[in-house]
């Protein structure tokens, strides 16, 4: 894997250890306002949203949103990804708001990876899965695809 990673561009070292910093910065961020603030469920929630699009961008990832042709129901939503690791993690948790894990309409979600400036998406294999490949990599682009929402099977 990491022969494959290596033939993405890359970017300089320099900017390999800003992020690195702001990525440590952001971390100790994240972990001294979760301790710090309120428990109130919405405040924990946009913890969460804020905490994963500020470590996102810390590693100089960018995620895309794309909207089904169907909007999602507002709540009563069960939310499902095809995503691999960490990441993906990330990048759907800042994307999708909210979800609720006991509602009566399932909600796929796609996520796609894919490098700026290069047809097609990367294969499984070929996604950055350690920090110091995700943060060697320039132009990273992860894509949600929101699919249309169906009805869930009874249980």
């Amino acid at each position: 894997m990491t022969v494959a990673v290596q033939s993405f561009p890359q970017v300089p070292v320099s900017l390999r250890r800003r992020r690195r910093l702001r990525l440590a910065r952001t971390l100790v961020g994240h972990s001294v306002r979760s301790r710090l603030l309120p428990a109130g469920q919405r405040r924990r929630q946009r913890l969460q949203v804020c905490g994963a699009a500020d470590t996102l961008t810390a590693l100089g990832v960018r995620v895309q949103v794309i909207q089904p042709s169907v909007p999602w129901p507002r709540s009563g939503r069960y939310v499902i990804s095809d995503h691999v690791g960490r990441l993906g993690d990330l990048a759907v948790s800042t994307a999708v708001r909210g979800t609720t894990e006991d509602g009566d309409v399932l909600s796929p979600v796609a996520v796609r990876y894919r490098v700026d400036g290069r047809p097609g998406y990367l294969p499984a294999q070929e996604v950055p899965r350690r920090t110091a490949d995700i943060v060697a990599m320039r132009g990273l682009v992860v894509e949600v695809h929101f699919l249309p929402a169906r009805e869930r099977a009874a249980r």
